[in-house]
C-alpha cells in the first residue's frame, strides 16, 4: 500500500475565553475554514469582549498611574524615547502624539500640547521646541514623507474631523513604523 502525499500538514489551537479553535489539515484547508470560522458572530463577539477588556485595563492603569502621580507624563515619555532610541525631530513629533492619544487619551493633540510633552521630558528646552516646525512636520508626515521610509502617510485626518493639525492620528504605517524604531529596525 502507497501513501500519498497531500501537501504540508499543520495544525492552530487557539483559546479565546470558552472559545477553542482546533484545525489540522494542509495548509490551504486550515486558511480556507479558518476564514469561515472568524467571520462569525461568536469569534467577532469574542474579539470585541478582549478588545473592551483590553480598553478597560488600560483605562484603569491609566487612571491609576495619574492618580499616583507615578511617573510625571514628561519623565514618562522621555523614558519611553530613551528606551526606544528614539531621537530625531520627526521621530519625536510622531512618538508624542501617539503617547498624547494612546496613553493619554487627548481627543486632540493641539501643537501647544505636542511641545509641552516633549520639553518635559529635559531632554530638549521650551525655546529650543518652540523652533521645531511642527506643522511642516505633521504636513509631510500626512503626505507620507519626513521619516516614512517610503511607508506612505505615518498621520491622517480621522473621518469626519477637520483638516487641522490638532486632531491627526497616526496611520498603520504610522504606528509601524513607531514599532520598527522601538525594535532598532
Amino acid at each position: 500500500m502507497e501513501a500519498q502525499d497531500s501537501g504540508p500538514i499543520g495544525r492552530i489551537f487557539i483559546r479565546v475565553g470558552s472559545e477553542e479553535i482546533d484545525l489540522a489539515g494542509s495548509g490551504d484547508e486550515i486558511v480556507a475554514t479558518l476564514g469561515k470560522i472568524l467571520k462569525t458572530d461568536t469569534w467577532q463577539s469574542a474579539l470585541s469582549k478582549i478588545r473592551k477588556a483590553r480598553d478597560s485595563a488600560i483605562e484603569a492603569a491609566t487612571i491609576s498611574a495619574l492618580g499616583a502621580n507615578i511617573p510625571e507624563r514628561g519623565s514618562s515619555f522621555g523614558h519611553l524615547l530613551s528606551s526606544c532610541g528614539i531621537d530625531k525631530t520627526g521621530d519625536v513629533i510622531l512618538a508624542s502624539i501617539h503617547y498624547l492619544r494612546s496613553v493619554e487619551r487627548e481627543p486632540n493633540t493641539p501643537p501647544r500640547e505636542v511641545r509641552r510633552l516633549i520639553s518635559q521630558t529635559g531632554r530638549w528646552t521650551e525655546e529650543e521646541v518652540e523652533k521645531w516646525n511642527l506643522s511642516l512636520y505633521i504636513n509631510r508626515m500626512i503626505e507620507g514623507g519626513t521619516t516614512g521610509r517610503g511607508k506612505g502617510p505615518l498621520l491622517t485626518y480621522p473621518t469626519g474631523s477637520e483638516k487641522k493639525n490638532r486632531f491627526v492620528v497616526l496611520t498603520d504605517a504610522g504606528l509601524d513604523y513607531l514599532e520598527d524604531l522601538s525594535i532598532g529596525e
